[in-house]
């Protein structure tokens, strides 16, 4: 029944505590932690993401993303800037609440010293809000008989369909002793950032029925570490994010473990870089994340599952939801020779 289904769906938007999209691999996700991430994953970088969610339960969640971004430039510039696109796509139960996003981003990255950067990225687009309003099911429309759709059912429906404008922007700390190069066999390889943004800083009307409803900001607080353990092929690799939208909060932070399972060499053969990843986070109060994450020279394939800790584990039987990410990194420009993982 979609009365049922609606008020399930409200249950676990309450549950989820967030208004936007969210990623468990949140790493293969950079433009939506933080516009001033573009150019930071390498001289070029892509990713395509899926997640489906409460399939168990009802009709799943479904997002769908993309994002690319690319330095400007050449090689060796120590400071430079950096441009990208992200777009995604996401489908709340059956179809009756669709989000379209587009968004363009600008960062610039400067040197404070020999391994250190400070970054600003600003990022601005559309967005479009779609329900379906012909597929919904009210309670004035049930009689002795049942539901019957040719019953008025008295409600006042608005645009069923519209745009908004979206501006984001953020801030990056960042380091890398390495030169760009992943060789955690080196024994001595340190990279991470930490950064601080603020997603819809403009507050776009966010209503069907021109109510006055806004869309609540959206402050993001992360990190991520990769270092190498001495005499060994191993390397850590920590991370956490912190989504805070009006009175909501998200809290996710974990680790996964490197093995490198090929160096770097002239004997590499096809892929100059192969490691794998696995590990486990924890999203507070809500899930617990198995992550996985295979590299093949510039390629990325990860893999996630989500087992549902929160109030709605005994209708979820714990299972609450899966992602696929691919992700492709190069040395070079957007649009010249890709020779290298960063």
């Amino acid at each position: 029944m979609k009365t049922g289904i609606i008020a399930l769906l409200l249950c676990i938007a309450a549950a989820v505590k967030a208004q936007d999209i969210h990623f468990s691999q949140f790493f293969m996700a950079p433009l939506n932690q933080n516009p001033a991430l573009a150019g930071i994953g390498g001289r070029s970088e892509a990713s395509l993401n899926y997640r489906s969610q409460w399939r168990s339960i009802t009709i799943p969640y479904q997002t769908y993303a993309f994002q690319a971004n690319s330095r400007f430039g050449g090689k060796k510039q120590r400071n430079f800037l950096a441009g990208g696109l992200q777009m995604y796509y996401d489908q709340s139960g059956d179809g009756l609440l669709r989000t379209t996003v587009v968004n363009l981003t600008l960062a610039a990255h400067v040197s404070i010293s020999k391994y250190h950067k400070l970054g600003l990225g600003l990022q601005g687009g559309i967005g479009q809000r779609r329900i379906d309003f012909g597929d919904l099911q009210w309670g004035s429309q049930y009689t002795e008989t049942g539901f019957n759709a040719q019953v008025a059912s008295g409600e006042v429906i608005g645009n069923p369909s519209f745009v908004y404008p979206d501006f984001s922007g953020g801030f990056l700390w960042s380091y890398d002793n390495n030169s760009g190069r992943n060789r955690v066999q080196g024994n001595n390889f340190n990279k991470g950032n930490v950064g601080l943004s603020m997603y819809h800083f403009n507050r776009p009307d966010y209503s069907f029925n021109n109510t006055g409803e806004r869309m609540m900001t959206r402050w993001v607080f992360h990190g991520q570490f990769l270092v190498s353990l001495p005499n060994s092929k191993l390397a850590i690799n920590p991370g956490w994010v912190a989504y805070l939208q009006g009175p909501n909060r998200e809290v996710l932070m974990g680790s996964m473990l490197r093995y490198d399972v090929l160096s770097e060499s002239k004997y590499s053969g096809a892929f100059e870089n192969v490691g794998v990843y696995l590990g486990a986070f924890y999203r507070w109060k809500d899930a617990v994340i198995v992550s996985s994450l295979i590299e093949l020279g510039p390629w990325g394939f990860g893999f996630s599952y989500d087992a549902n800790l929160s109030t709605l584990r005994p209708a979820t039987n714990g299972r609450g939801g899966f992602e696929i990410s691919i992700r492709y990194r190069g040395d070079a420009s957007a649009f010249g020779k890709s020779v290298r993982l960063r």
